[in-house]
């Protein structure tokens, strides 16, 4: 991870002007990301052509106790919009998925793309502030290396998937603002079946209250 081992080369007087700024960090960035579900009437799986089964579920590692936050050791939750996603060939072929080209859309225009292995990292020190001089996170630079590691090991790269076989992982993306989260799509691209490409949308929401 080439973020990760360029940020770990830097002065170490970095991490404890950043536990003198954590209440920065807090006041710009604090908040767990939107919960989401598949839109009401629909299912969070489809196919991609004959035999290939795509699932997705958007997880939810803020509370504690839930099944989300046994699963995974870190609260992506409190850092990015996450999406687990599984694939299973079922075909005699194998199928190439690029996940770089899968984007969350929501609202009128705004669109987000799937976060890389650096792009995640570097959210997840950042969020969205744009100034890099401090690194506004709490947490001791051996803990942040390990979350980046942890991070790395979840997240969904590009596979290709042998005939017969399965992937698992994240889709990492931005936070999505509360009042967005009616309108929200995930769409799946990259997808190549026998040389077709193919491309799923998934609607999300908000769930209703009773």
């Amino acid at each position: 991870m080439k973020e990760l081992d360029r940020i770990f080369k830097m002065d170490r007087v970095v991490e404890a002007v950043a536990a003198l700024m954590v209440f920065i960090f807090l006041s710009h960035c604090s908040g767990n990301s939107v919960y989401l579900v598949p839109k009401e009437g629909q299912e969070g799986d489809k196919k991609a052509g004959e035999s290939i089964d795509v699932k997705i579920r958007p997880i939810f590692t803020s509370d504690y106790g839930s099944d989300d936050r046994e699963k995974y050791p870190l609260d992506f939750s409190s850092y990015f919009t996450a999406i687990e996603i599984q694939f299973h060939n079922g075909t005699d072929r194998e199928v190439q998925w690029n996940s770089n080209q899968t984007i969350l859309k929501f609202g009128e225009k705004t669109e987000y793309k799937v976060l890389s292995e650096d792009d995640a990292f570097h959210y997840y020190r950042y969020g969205d502030m744009e100034g890099k001089e401090v690194v506004l996170l709490g947490k001791s630079y051996e803990q942040q290396k390990e979350d980046g590691e942890t991070i790395n090991r979840f997240l969904m790269k590009p596979v290709i998937i042998p005939a017969g076989g399965d992937r698992s992982g994240l889709l990492l993306f931005k936070k999505i603002p509360l009042n967005d989260c009616e309108d929200v799509r995930l769409i799946v691209a990259g997808i190549k079946v026998h040389l077709e490409e193919k491309v799923l949308t998934f609607s999300l929401e908000c769930p209703k209250e009773d």
